[in-house]
């Protein structure tokens, strides 16, 4: 699908890669994989859009601008 053009990469993980080190030592502790790391920064960047994700007990810890949850959506039943 990348090559035929019908879905293209937004986030540029080398324009953002200060502040993903910024939050993988901030977040050394859960070991978030690179895939967390961008949706933390994207959530940062784009604070009107919810997070849809499976992985509830990361993203319920993790915070953007330090301090304010990231609105999510999850599968019912996950807990």
């Amino acid at each position: 699908m990348l090559r035929d053009n019908i879905v293209r990469l937004a986030f540029n993980c080398k324009s953002e890669i200060e502040p993903l080190y910024d939050l993988a030592e901030r977040y050394t502790d859960r070991s978030p994989d690179l895939a967390d790391l961008c949706l933390i920064r994207m959530s940062e960047l784009h604070p009107r859009y919810t997070l849809i994700t499976v992985d509830e007990e990361d993203f319920r810890i993790y915070r953007r601008n330090k301090r304010e949850a990231i609105p999510l959506l999850c599968p019912p039943g996950r807990r």
